[in-house]
């Protein structure tokens, strides 16, 4: 018999918007891991087809988290959250809508 955290995430992404939810563990994951100076630093952090896009607008701390990048893979998916990171990709700048004018 199965553990329930073991059939979860398949159940999950087997559900309409279940594959979303298994993304929002990832993002909340990688929040914990990095700690909670630099997440606080993360305007948007999601998984988008094994791609975990980071928005910060800290120059430093999107180039510490593109050196760090294999480790942080590895360290998600040794979590086993249902969802396989393939890779991070940091962006600088703010997440939603400008405001100009």
């Amino acid at each position: 018999m199965d553990k329930l955290g073991n059939i979860l995430p398949r159940v999950l992404r087997r559900q309409p918007g279940g594959g979303r939810l298994l993304g929002t563990q990832v993002a909340s994951a990688f929040r914990t891991l990095i700690g909670p100076e630099p997440a606080r630093l993360c305007d948007e952090v999601e998984l988008h087809s094994g791609t975990l896009v980071v928005t910060t607008s800290s120059p430093a701390l999107a180039h510490q988290l593109r050196l760090d990048s294999e480790t942080i893979v590895t360290r998600l998916n040794a979590l086993d959250l249902g969802r396989k990171v393939r890779v991070v990709r940091v962006r600088i700048g703010r997440s939603g809508p400008s405001h100009d004018g």
